[in-house]
């Protein structure tokens, strides 16, 4: 039976007259549920929004329901206004969303609908975002994952432990900042495993779920069911391990179990935001763990990587909306305008999306401006004279070269990147650049605009080199030169 008219027919006692109404209920949802995977990371939205249930309509109200009181908490504290917000923006039937705690819904709701989290489907679950294993991107693997300079050692060693090669201590801590991939890279070693050897149990799980899982079985007086998850685990992994710091009782019962793991010869990955030098917060054996771990440093992508980013998610949601078309130029906007990490840069194609009508309409330059706005606020235009001290920091060649008559390669190039730059980052029009530069005709500078704006889909050198020149500029602007 379809999904939908299976809850329908649950919901409403067999009325098929308010089928299209909660079929309705159904895809907006779907799509509440998308757009929330792209704006919070992709652990939180696994643990709180997924395990969300949309289970019936009573009284004009939609009610979406949390397995537990503690559930219901995080998701009332955390996401509740966000979701009525969105909810109101998408339902066109205009009806309220309620959040409930399942354990305390009416007997009648319960028999009627069933358990809403059993394997059966009883109702199916409403689905997350499409084709994403944990957030509204695509699936966290090493095919999608983008790799430069900055996660490039923290990639190689997720493949080691995955494919069982020697990986240096049995435990392995990879660190960095906020929203640079690193879920993303433990989580295309749990995939790598699960296709490569289904023996090899991987076992992934955030600290604030190691901590309720602890404090359920503390309350139930029994943690034997966490232990033994954990203890069979040929590969444990621990995301945002900085969530223990300064709860003792939870830090003793991970320490035990990391030892445990290792002890019976199995493979320990941490996730943490700090080097074993500089956390903070944890008791001596633990932090002595830390310290003895292998560690890895994943930092901010370069410019060439942000792009990269940027491209592939774009492709990824117009392989299933056509409509959403990103220009070059756009891209290069979206790159520029968005400073963050490579989380904040698809959270703003997100936005565009959303911004887009999901999808259903090409994004305009107006719709890309109040997207970067909103995620880096007002932006501030550079002169020209910065883009050309940026471009002279990337190209060694003089000044006098820059602006000068000379049509040797060396010094054409870069100059066309600086028109280009300038064309693109403030709002000085063609011929009032060609006066900046040598007093050049007009047609001079839309020639290489032209150029550079034709070269960049196909040149992967000079999409790398306006990229560059543009992080110094953007670096300047924020150092306070403009």
């Amino acid at each position: 039976m379809d999904r939908k008219r299976l809850f329908v027919s649950r919901v409403n006692k067999g009325n098929q007259d308010q089928a299209g109404g909660e079929a309705t209920g159904l895809r907006v949802w779907d799509d509440v549920q998308l757009v929330l995977g792209s704006r919070i990371a992709p652990e939180e939205f696994d643990r709180w929004i997924a395990e969300l249930r949309l289970v019936a309509e009573v009284d004009g109200a939609m009610l979406l329901a949390a397995k537990d009181p503690y559930a219901l908490e995080r998701a009332e504290t955390g996401y509740k206004r966000e979701i009525e917000r969105l909810w109101a923006a998408m339902d066109p039937l205009g009806r309220a969303i309620k959040l409930i705690c399942w354990r305390t819904v009416s007997a009648e709701i319960r028999e009627f609908i069933g358990d809403p989290w059993s394997d059966a489907g009883d109702p199916p679950e409403p689905p997350g975002p499409p084709d994403a294993s944990s957030s509204a991107g695509p699936a966290m693997t090493f095919d999608t994952l983008v790799v430069g300079p900055s996660n490039q050692i923290a990639a190689n060693m997720a493949k080691r432990i995955a494919a069982g090669l020697p990986a240096g201590t049995p435990i392995t801590l990879m660190y960095g900042p906020q929203g640079t991939g690193k879920t993303h890279i433990v989580m295309a070693l749990k995939a790598a495993v699960a296709r490569s050897d289904a023996k090899r149990k991987v076992v992934y799980l955030t600290a604030e779920e190691f901590m309720s899982a602890y404090l359920d079985g503390v309350k139930a007086r029994d943690t034997s069911p966490l232990k033994r998850r954990l203890r069979e685990a040929a590969i444990l992994i621990v995301d945002d391990l900085h969530r223990i710091a300064g709860k003792p009782g939870t830090e003793n019962e991970l320490y035990q179990n990391i030892r445990e793991v290792t002890g019976n010869g199995g493979q320990v990955v941490l996730v943490g935001d700090a080097a074993p030098g500089e956390t903070v917060g944890f008791g001596q054996r633990l932090r002595s763990e830390i310290k003895g771990a292998t560690a890895v440093e994943i930092g901010l992508p370069d410019a060439a990587m942000r792009r990269d980013i940027l491209t592939r998610l774009a492709a990824f949601i117009t392989s299933s909306h056509p409509e959403f078309l990103l220009e070059d130029d756009m891209i290069q906007k979206l790159n520029s305008g968005i400073r963050g990490p490579g989380r904040e840069l698809t959270g703003a194609v997100w936005s565009l999306f959303t911004e887009a009508n999901f999808g259903q309409e090409t994004p305009t330059a107006e719709m890309l401006d109040r997207v970067i706005r909103r995620h880096s606020g007002e932006a501030r235009e550079p002169t020209m004279d910065v883009i050309k001290k940026a471009t002279l920091k990337v190209f060694p060649i003089a000044r006098a070269d820059l602006e000068g008559p000379s049509k040797m390669q060396a010094y054409v190039y870069p100059r066309q990147i600086a028109m280009y730059l300038c064309r693109t980052l403030t709002r000085k029009s063609f011929p009032q650049i060609g006066l900046a530069f040598g007093k050049r005709d007009h047609t001079t500078v839309l020639y290489a605009f032209r150029r550079i704006r034709d070269a960049l889909p196909k040149d992967p050198r000079v999409a790398e080199d306006l990229a560059r020149v543009e992080a110094v500029v953007m670096d300047m602007i924020d150092s306070g030169m403009s």
